[in-house]
C-alpha cells in the first residue's frame, strides 16, 4: 500500500521537526566501547560454562528463541526491540537477563527471565520516553502510550555503557524514501552485515504503527525480531519493494535507524 503524498509530506516534516531539535553534547568520556572489567569477564566465562545447553545458547545468541522474548503489553514494541539489540550487542548484559547472574558485580538476583525481560522492557520504555535519555542528556519526551518514537530509538542505540546498539557507535533515524525503496533495503543490509542492528519501523499507508529490529541479511532477505509475537520473520527484497510483507499485520516500511 502506497502511502497518499500529502500524508507523507506532513509526516515528514514533523519528523524533520522533532530530528532537528537541538541536544545537549554527550559527556566526556561517554562515547566509546563499554568497559567491561577482566574479572567481568572471568565470571561471565565461568558461569556460561555451568549453563544448560538452552540458556547458554540464548545468553550467547538471543536469537536462537526469541519466542523468550515477546513484548510485555501492547505499546512496548520500539522498548523491547531496544532491549533485544542491547542483549545481542552486549553478551554479559543478556546473561544477566537470561540468568539472573550479573558478570559486573557477580550478583545473583532472584526471579524467572520472563519476568527481568518485562521490567527491562518497561524500564527501557520509561527512559526513552522521559526527559533523559540513557547518558543523562535532556530529550524531548514523549506520549508513552504512543511507543517509542524512531529519534528517540537513535539516541538509545548509540552513546555510552547502557547504549543498545553496536560499542562505539552513533546512530540516526531516517525516513523511508517510498520511491526508492530498493536503495533503503540495501541500507538496512549493509550496516546488519557490518554488525549493527537496525531498528525498522512499519505501519500502513496512513502511519507507522510498530516498531521492529532487523537482527541479520543474507540471500535478499533480512532477518527481522518481531516483538508482538516474539520471532524472527523473513522479509525478502521483492516483498519490501512491493509491500507483500506482514509484520504484525502491518506491510509499510516508515523509518530506520541506521549508524552514522
Amino acid at each position: 500500500m502506497r502511502r497518499p503524498a500529502d500524508l507523507v509530506a506532513a509526516v515528514v516534516r514533523r519528523a524533520r521537526g522533532a530530528l532537528a531539535r537541538p541536544i545537549a553534547a554527550p559527556a566526556a568520556g561517554s562515547v566509546g566501547r563499554r568497559p567491561t572489567r577482566p574479572d567481568a569477564l572471568a565470571r561471565y566465562a565461568e558461569r556460561l560454562a555451568a549453563l544448560g545447553a538452552v540458556e547458554a545458547d540464548l545468553v550467547r545468541d538471543p536469537t536462537s528463541h526469541a519466542r523468550a522474548f515477546r513484548q510485555p503489553d501492547g505499546v512496548s514494541c520500539g522498548a523491547a526491540c531496544l532491549v533485544y539489540a542491547r542483549m545481542i550487542h552486549d553478551p554479559l548484559y543478556a546473561m544477566w537477563i537470561v540468568t539472573g547472574f550479573d558478570p559486573v558485580t557477580g550478583r545473583d538476583h532472584a526471579g524467572e527471565l520472563h519476568g527481568r525481560w518485562a521490567a527491562a522492557v518497561r524500564t527501557m520504555h520509561r527512559r526513552v520516553t522521559g526527559v533523559h535519555d540513557h547518558d543523562g542528556r535532556l530529550q524531548p519526551p514523549w506520549p508513552r502510550l504512543l511507543g517509542t518514537p524512531p529519534w528517540a530509538a537513535a539516541r538509545q542505540m548509540g552513546g555510552g555503557p547502557d547504549a543498545s546498539g553496536l560499542p562505539g557507535a552513533q546512530y540516526r533515524a531516517r525516513i523511508i524514501d517510498p520511491e526508492h525503496l530498493d536503495a533503503e533495503f540495501d541500507a538496512i543490509a549493509v550496516a546488519v552485515c557490518a554488525g549493527h542492528t537496525v531498528p525498522l519501523y512499519v505501519g500502513d499507508g496512513l502511519r507507522p504503527a510498530h516498531a521492529t529490529l532487523v537482527v541479520g541479511a543474507a540471500d535478499d532477505r533480512l532477518r527481522v525480531y518481531e516483538p508482538s509475537a516474539g520471532r524472527l520473520a523473513r522479509v525478502a527484497r521483492s516483498a519490501f519493494e512491493h509491500g507483500t510483507f506482514t509484520l504484525d499485520g502491518w506491510s509499510v516500511p516508515w523509518f530506520t535507524v541506521l549508524p552514522r
